[in-house]
Formats: structure tokens, C-alpha cells, sequence
């Protein structure tokens, strides 16, 4: 495990999302937790969804394996989910829990998107 500058280890988590006609899911790796998760998601979920609620998983395996005093990484190449997450308005549900997971994470880690 990697450390950062304040000599917190780091931990990885990288979230990727796929979406189709006919289907979509989300998928969720960290090899420091030895997680691999991969989610179905239906046909009828936006890209955008698909995003919010694979960074949600990843920092979910977090809070459920009770991690603490670590610097949390959660890696996504969704520009749409960051900016909605750093918005200043929150009009979507899920955002608003994706918001409150990453909070909750906090409390005990330093957390990155």
C-alpha cells in the first residue's frame, strides 16, 4: 500500500460503468481490499446513475469493512457524476446519497474523487 502525505495508507478504488441498449451495470476494484463487485443495473438506468451508484458501492465496501484512518481514492472517469457531485445545488436523490456515503466515509478517512 502506497502512502500520502501524511503518511495515511492509501487505498484505491476504482469504479467503472457500462451502458448499452439492452443493459447496464456498474463494476467496482480495489485489490488493497480485495474487492472485485460487478452490479447489473437494468436497461432503464441513465449513464449518469450508473456512475453515482458505483461510486456509492465503492464507498460502501469501505464503511462495511470498517475502514479507518486511511486515504480513500475512489477513481472514476465520469466528468458528469463529479460535477454533479461538487454541485452546488443537489436536485437527484441519488446524489444526495452519494454526497452522504462519501460523508459518512469521512468521519473516518480522508476521501478523493
Amino acid at each position: 500500500m502506497n502512502d500520502n502525505s501524511e503518511g495515511r495508507a492509501v487505498i484505491d478504488i476504482y469504479v467503472d460503468t457500462d451502458k448499452t441498449d439492452s443493459s447496464s451495470g456498474a463494476g467496482i476494484y480495489s485489490d488493497q481490499l480485495n474487492s472485485q463487485i460487478s452490479v447489473p443495473l437494468g436497461i432503464r438506468t441513465s449513464v449518469l446513475q450508473t456512475q453515482l451508484i458505483g461510486i456509492i458501492l465503492g464507498a460502501r465496501i469501505v464503511a462495511e469493512l470498517e475502514i479507518g484512518n486511511r486515504s480513500i481514492c475512489i477513481l472514476t472517469d465520469s466528468k458528469s457524476a463529479l460535477l454533479a457531485l461538487n454541485s452546488c445545488m443537489v436536485q437527484s436523490g441519488l446524489v444526495w446519497e452519494c454526497r452522504r456515503t462519501q460523508r459518512f466515509v469521512t468521519q473516518r478517512n480522508s476521501v478523493e474523487l
